[in-house]
């Protein structure tokens, strides 16, 4: 084999199978038709859980939370009742991660103005990256350097999902593009 898949320091590949094993098991599931707008929204919340520290497997139809700490994103499996005063920050939003591996946000009724503004923030710039993209696959990489492992491999199945979800809706991703250039998102401040 060569060197690029059985380096010096792991000559049977061991590691390979692990890798394969889950990025096999994020495979998204369930995949149905989705309107521009509605893969729009996807992939908004989806990016903005993707960009939050998290070092835990994350699994489909499992409940987690989204908290604003120390100027970051915190995904969390304790629930801001269990966390009482020791809240590690601004409670955002309740998340579940669908079988088709796009993640659906439920927002706090009372968020702070940091926290909304934190949002608006984050929008800006996702719109900001998806505007600079001259492709969908431009847009949703394969593969994010500055993510973690987990959130990498999310990231992976996550484009997969919604490049099948648009062509199943007649969509070859040149309408989310658009959708982001005209900014059919955004947040009332």
């Amino acid at each position: 084999m060569s060197d690029g898949v059985n380096p010096s320091g792991n000559p049977q590949g061991k590691g390979l199978v692990m890798v394969l094993q889950q990025i096999a098991a994020a495979a998204p599931a369930e995949i149905r038709a989705k309107s521009t707008d509605q893969a729009l929204l996807d992939y908004w919340c989806s990016s903005l859980v993707l960009s939050s520290a998290f070092k835990f497997r994350v699994v489909p139809d499992q409940t987690y939370f989204l908290y604003r700490a120390d100027q970051e994103w915190q995904l969390s499996l304790v629930s801001p009742d269990e966390w009482g005063a020791r809240q590690p920050g601004d409670y955002v939003a309740e998340c579940a991660l669908s079988r088709d591996m796009t993640w659906k946000l439920s927002f706090h009724s009372e968020l702070s103005g940091s926290v909304r503004h934190a949002l608006i923030q984050f929008l800006e710039g996702f719109q900001s990256q998806a505007e600079n993209s001259k492709s969908f696959d431009e847009m949703l990489p394969d593969y994010v350097a500055h993510l973690p492992y987990q959130q990498r491999v999310l990231a992976s199945a996550l484009k997969r999902s919604l490049k099948h979800s648009l062509q199943l809706g007649g969509d070859n991703g040149v309408g989310l593009l658009a959708a982001v250039v005209e900014r059919r998102l955004s947040i009332s401040q």
